[in-house]
Formats: structure tokens, C-alpha cells, sequence
């Protein structure tokens, strides 16, 4: 089946099924009220036509398509906008991945009103209720940009953090930058040496650092834009006086060694951006960082640093070269990187196995997992 075809599909099914679609997301990036967040991040859309008018056109003319049901149509809108999207699709490994590729084409085209993803159900909501309740029960706060967020401790791995409860849903569901698919699992493990690339505040880090087990040899060389988010993950280190494999690193991941770059003000979202901001970073490539400190081995890299995935990729191209490291790649920030990112990584290397995730309901926090 080609992207196409799985479009067609899926707009059948989901008007088949639309009584037992899940609610829309009404609680990733700071749209649940009942926790103190401020996520000016939004969603990367198609370039849009310089005329307001033709915009406008376009909606209602996407809108009567899918109320008259002429899936055609839309098949031809698709087209025309995705039709180079195809052989990143057929990278794709599972069926599972396909299908949410096609998906996430079909809802930058309708929109998050007009359908559900498949990775968004009844059973996430579920457990993110359940981690919303823990969250509130606790009084332990720690202030981070605008966000409030609360103080959990985690069993497997023994952590202790201070997070939201979209993270501890994650953990909940086993999905938390980890992929487990019938026989296909891609994770952290004991022993890996990892690049932690973007730490928000710092409860991922700890998290992966945890799981790679620091008496077992794993290590974690985490790397942000943001004094902010290294003095966060500086707190979560106090709550974790045992956990010594972290090495924290200011900097911007990108294709070229110590250039000066602007970034955008501190925020969970703060990209490199070309006007003077007033606040700086020197870029960093993967590739020089572990040649410099004659780092042995990389067993995985996460990367989510708002957009600036492609180029950092490009700088670690030998390293992805020689040591095949697990992936997972955050592929929703530019509105291309689900066709850019899998090629770029499969021009590196052509044996990986590519797999796709989403943990928002309307297409945030898309990641693709390698192995």
C-alpha cells in the first residue's frame, strides 16, 4: 500500500469508527487547567499561501470535502502537498509506523477536529488521569520557566523527579523515549552510553541517565541551549545524590563546530533563531564532542531540541556511521521532518529499522525511533 492508498484508508475507517474515536487531547502542552504551565510551542504546519483569502478558500473547501465525503479529493490535496513524503513512508518498519505516518499527513491537512490518531487512545487517557492525581497529591514543588512541577518518585527505575504528568503517563504506558512493538523494543539499557540532546528541565535526563545504570558503566552527556536547563537538571541531581553519570553540557547542537547563534528567550520551546535576541550559544557537532573527550562508544541519542534536529544529525554522522546507535528523534518541529529526518538518517546508514510514535493527539511529540 503507498501513502496514498493509506490515506484513502484511513479516512474511511475513522468515519466508520468516529463514535469510538477518544476525546480530543485536552492536556498536552499546557491545555489541561488543572496544572501550572505556559508552552508557547506550536505546531509546524505547511507554508501557507500569501494571500489571507486563499487561506480561508481552502479551509472551506476542506471542510466540504470531508462533509461530502469526497475522499478523492483530499487524495489530490495530499498529493499535491505530499507526494515526496513516499519513500520516507515506505521506510517505515511496522505497521503500526505506517499508519501514523499517514496519519499525521492526513491531520496537518484536516486538522486535529476532523480525526484521531491511533497512538492517542482511550487506555493513554486513562493512565494520564491517573498520573494527573499523583501529581496534584504531591506538595513539592520546583518552579521552572512558567511551569509548577511536582515532585513523583518512580520504582523502575528508582528516580525521583520533579515533572509533569504527561511524563509520568509516559512512563506509565512504557512509552517514554521508548518504543515496544510485539518482538521490536528500543530503549535504554544498562551500560549505554547516551546523547541527551535538549533537557527541558531536566526529569527525562535523569530518567534515561538512570536507566543506563552508572555501576553498569552507562553514561549520559546531556546537552542544552539554556543555563535555565542545566541549573533545573542541577535540582533534579539533588534529588538523586547517587546518580553520578551525567554530564551536562551548555551548548547548540548543529552541523559546525563554535559558531555564535541566537536563542529565542528561555522557555521549554527556546530554539535558535536568526534575529539578535541578546541571548547567545557556541554550537557544538556531535561528532567533534566524542572525538575531543575520546568517548569509546554511543549506544543511543534522544534528541529533542525544537527543530534544530537536522543539522545536529548532520553532525554526528560519524558517529552514527561507526557506531549505529539507537534513535530517537523528535520529527515534528519543521513541518517536513518526517520526510527530512528518515532520509537523512538512511543516507547515513542503510540498515536501520525505522519506527514511529506520537504521544499528543494532535501530532506534537512525534518521534522516530531507529535499531
Amino acid at each position: 500500500m503507498n501513502l496514498e492508498s493509506h490515506i484513502g484508508k484511513i479516512l474511511r475507517e475513522s468515519r466508520e469508527n468516529k463514535n469510538s474515536r477518544a476525546p480530543m487531547d485536552y492536556f498536552s502542552w499546557g491545555r489541561d487547567p488543572r496544572h501550572k504551565v505556559d508552552n508557547t510551542e506550536t505546531l509546524a504546519r505547511p507554508p501557507k499561501s500569501k494571500s489571507r483569502l486563499r487561506g480561508v478558500a481552502r479551509r472551506i473547501l476542506i471542510a466540504t470535502l470531508l462533509r461530502c465525503r469526497l475522499d478523492f479529493a483530499l487524495i489530490l490535496l495530499v498529493r499535491r502537498k505530499y507526494s515526496a513524503f513516499e519513500e520516507s513512508y515506505r521506510l517505515m518498519s511496522d505497521d503500526s509506523s505506517r499508519k501514523l505516518f499517514a496519519e499525521l499527513v492526513l491531520m496537518a491537512l484536516i486538522s486535529e477536529n476532523n480525526m484521531r490518531l491511533s497512538s492517542y487512545t482511550h487506555e493513554f487517557i486513562k493512565n494520564y488521569e491517573a498520573a494527573s492525581a499523583e501529581i496534584l497529591s504531591s506538595n513539592d514543588t520546583l518552579n521552572v520557566y512558567q511551569w509548577v512541577l511536582r515532585r513523583v518518585t518512580l520504582n523502575h527505575p528508582s528516580v525521583a523527579m520533579y515533572t509533569t504528568p504527561v511524563v509520568l503517563a509516559l512512563h506509565k504506558e512504557g512509552r517514554l523515549y521508548r518504543y515496544k512493538k510485539g518482538d521490536v523494543c528500543i530503549e535504554v539499557s544498562k551500560g549505554d552510553t547516551l546523547i541527551d540532546a535538549g533537557i527541558g528541565w531536566g526529569d527525562t535526563t535523569i530518567y534515561l541517565a538512570q536507566l543506563a545504570d552508572a555501576p553498569s558503566g552507562g553514561h549520559s552527556y546531556a546537552f542544552d541551549i539554556l543555563e535555565q536547563g542545566i541549573a533545573a537538571l542541577g535540582e533534579q541531581l539533588q534529588l538523586n545524590p547517587a546518580v553520578k553519570n551525567i554530564t551536562p553540557i551548555l551548548g547548540a547542537l548543529s552541523d559546525k563546530d563554535g559558531e555564535k547563534v541566537n536563542i529565542s528567550p528561555p522557555s521549554p520551546g527556546a530554539s535558535i533563531v536568526y534575529e539578535d535576541t541578546g541571548s547567545h550559544a557556541l554550537t557544538i557537532t556531535i561528532d567533534q564532542f566524542v572525538k575531543s573527550n575520546d568517548i569509546k562508544k554511543i549506544d543511543f541519542i534522544k534528541m529533542d531540541i525544537e527543530g534544530a534536529e537536522v543539522p545536529a544529525l548532520k553532525g554526528a554522522v560519524n558517529v552514527i556511521k561507526l557506531f549505529k546507535p539507537k534513535l530517537a528523534i523528535s520529527a515534528y518541529h519543521k513541518w517536513d521532518d518526517l520526510l527530512e529526518i528518515p532520509m537523512l538518517i538512511n543516507n547515513m546508514r542503510s540498515d536501520y529499522n525505522y519506527y514511529l510514535d506520537c504521544t499528543t493527539g494532535f501530532g506534537g511529540e512525534a518521534v522516530l525511533y531507529c535499531k
